[in-house]
């Protein structure tokens, strides 16, 4: 997948209050779904659902334990978005095609 792409996937799965919490949350510890629903006051099937667009994005892992299912975030995601930032800052502070936009 070309990486504006799936950068715009991650983003958009991150455009949701309760996906950033989540995310937050996953940066402690991985967890199970039913702690999200006691941090974040929302239902079961609400965390399932936000679990899967987090999931289908990238964004983080998910390990059968049992009968349970655990949490973590997918680290390489992550670092991959701080460092396409990271990469659009640099460049356009010494872009030397910059143009001056401004109103004056």
């Amino acid at each position: 997948m070309d990486i504006n792409k799936k950068l715009v996937k991650m983003l958009k799965a991150l455009a949701d209050e309760n996906r950033l919490k989540m995310i937050e949350l996953l940066t402690y510890n991985s967890m199970c779904s039913c702690h999200f629903v006691a941090e974040l006051d929302i239902s079961q099937p609400n965390v399932s659902h936000h679990l899967k667009i987090l999931k289908e994005a990238g964004l983080i892992n998910a390990a059968k334990r049992g009968r349970w299912i655990d949490y973590s975030l997918n680290t390489e995601n992550i670092e991959l978005i701080k460092a396409e930032f990271n990469s659009i800052l640099a460049e356009s502070k010494n872009d030397s095609n910059y143009k001056d936009f401004s109103c004056d």
